[in-house]
């Protein structure tokens, strides 16, 4: 059977979150300690108002609303320390230091400063602490992917800028002017037009153009025998096209165009202009035309009641109709005395007037047009042809044809079940046909091709398109600077990511301070209850057990 000693030896075991609730239970502090800590804290809200903070650093760090037993206690033995004599005549202290030490003598009192302990334990273990660890994996995940982040940055702006010099390297600029680079480079065309013609003009070429044209000669009938074939690139042959490769006007100046435009319209409004300022010159005298009105004793009556006016008949029309259309070029003259049917005359020979001068406002005008589209003209007759796209068709139209000529005769010699018929036929056809071996269209084709590949290829394409468009010239530079422009772009977005870590690691090092604070505070708070506690009970061990045990252990690990 145990003994006393045995029982008072046995430890007691108090939950955390039932801490207050068991220490009123057993009486250990009154019912109304939160009245009463309420009133404390009241007066180290009023106190720490008028605490010399110079006195000591550890003033400077502390917050009314966070003070209690532990810190106001700390603070008294600051004040003693600094001020040891300051006491009254009934051996109290005075100032500050007694004003603090009555605040821990009323935490003393009935032990209030132990509900406060268990208070505060509950509070950190179930709020504070656990959101001050989320703050801080919550920060440690947002520094974690903006690595991962930066990482992918760094990685698409190296490739946007790879991309870029394998731009510029493709087109042959160095990536400094792309717009100046870009208009020297394209003058390096002539060397591309001359190793084309060359080529065209080689031996090779030669050979499988005459040998073309003789298959197609002896494969026709005498009808057909004028047949002529490939004369596009004969003509390239025989007339080789000029190797200038001087910018285009428009992407050179492209106001000249409507500077051209405004002086057209400025021609036609003159004209207009002229139209409304002529002078019709009219002198409307009672001689010319009879207004019936105030000259009856002039007016001869003929007896049909018509006056003196002639009547004509349509007989008399007819008959002088052919005379009429013979001069139909001319402008007629009208005689107002001869037919007068008493009306305004004023519009017919407006129109009359307006349709002899028409012509010579329009022959001004084009005139005009001819002399300011004169220089236009004469820069594109100094340009090479090879610039014009359907030129170049032309002869890619002519290249195309040899090519699928040579690759179906090359099919027809490698074609095994053919070659017994081919060899017959060779023998009958003309020696301008029997002396091309597999080997030697195999040559002429390579060189068919290669003609092809130097006037296809995308750089000489691009190349006569910045000299001809000033639209492509602007669409191909704004494609250049825009990949430039990427790179640049996530460089400067890089400097807002090393912002953003550099706050993420400030508020990472402000909460793990606070984390640690909170730790310790709830470790200490711990300790004291559970030896206040084992004094009231005569020595007895007291654990205070749940959750908080854990906790403190897993930040002591941390």
């Amino acid at each position: 059977m145990p003994t006393a000693d045995d029982i008072g030896n046995l430890p007691i075991d108090i939950t955390f979150s039932r801490l207050g609730e068991w220490l009123v239970d057993r009486k250990r502090i009154p019912g109304d300690w939160r009245k009463r800590l309420a009133a404390v804290r009241a007066r180290i809200s009023k106190e720490f108002a008028s605490l010399p903070k110079d006195i000591n650093p550890y003033f400077h760090t502390l917050d009314p609303d966070g003070i209690g037993y532990l810190e106001a206690k700390q603070i008294y033995d600051i004040l003693v320390k600094s001020a040891p004599e300051s006491r009254n005549i009934f051996g109290r202290l005075s100032g500050a230091a007694g004003a603090w030490e009555s605040i821990v003598r009323a935490f003393e009192k009935d032990y209030i400063y132990l509900g406060e302990a268990a208070q505060i334990m509950v509070q950190n273990v179930n709020y504070e602490i656990p959101y001050q660890k989320k703050q801080v994996q919550k920060i440690q995940q947002q520094l974690a992917e903006l690595e991962h982040k930066e990482a992918d940055i760094k990685r698409t702006a190296a490739l946007s800028a790879a991309k870029y010099v394998e731009a510029c390297q493709e087109l042959g600029l160095k990536g400094n002017n792309v717009r100046a680079e870009l208009l020297e480079t394209a003058k390096s065309l002539p060397t591309t037009f001359s190793r084309i013609l060359e080529v065209i003009n080689g031996d090779s070429v030669s050979r499988a153009l005459e040998y073309y044209s003789n298959f197609v000669r002896d494969a026709h009938t005498e009808k057909d025998k004028s047949l002529v074939v490939l004369t596009n690139l004969k003509d390239l042959r025989e007339h080789p096209p000029s190797l200038d490769v001087s910018v285009d006007l428009e992407v050179v100046d492209s106001g000249n165009v409507q500077s051209s435009h405004n002086e057209s319209n400025n021609v036609t409004v003159d004209a207009d202009g002229n139209a409304d300022s002529i002078d019709w010159d009219f002198s409307l005298d009672s001689a010319q035309i009879d207004w019936d009105i105030g000259t009856v004793e002039e007016t001869e009556d003929a007896g049909n009641g018509l006056g003196p006016y002639e009547m004509v008949s349509a007989s008399e029309i007819l008959q002088s109709s052919p005379n009429e259309a013979a001069k139909s070029d001319q402008v007629p003259e009208v005689s107002v005395s001869e037919i007068s049917w008493d009306i305004s005359v004023e519009t017919p020979q407006v129109d009359a007037i307006d349709d002899v001068n028409l012509p010579n406002v329009v022959v001004d005008n084009q005139t005009s047009v001819l002399h300011t589209s004169t220089p236009t003209t004469q820069i594109k007759e100094g340009r090479s042809q090879l610039l014009e796209t359907e030129y170049r068709n032309k002869i890619l139209d002519d290249l195309n044809e040899i090519k699928a000529f040579l690759n179906q005769r090359l099919v027809e010699l490698k074609n095994e079940e053919t070659l017994s018929l081919q060899h017959q036929v060779q023998a009958v056809a003309p020696f301008v046909l029997q002396q091309y071996a597999h080997d030697a269209i195999e040559t002429m084709l390579s060189d068919v091709c290669l003609a092809i590949s130097l006037l296809t290829n995308r750089k000489t394409r691009d190349l006569i398109m910045i000299l001809n468009s000033k639209r492509f010239l602007d669409r191909l530079v704004s494609s250049l600077e825009e990949k430039k422009h990427h790179e640049v772009k996530l460089k400067e977005g890089l400097k807002g990511l090393a912002t953003k870590r550099m706050e993420l690691h400030n508020s990472l090092s402000s909460s793990w301070p606070k984390q640690e604070a909170a730790l310790a505070k709830t470790r200490e708070l711990k300790k004291l209850c559970e030896s206040t506690l084992s004094s009231m009970f005569d020595g007895r061990p007291v654990h205070i057990i749940g959750e908080i045990n854990a906790l403190l252990n897993s930040g002591v690990a941390a």
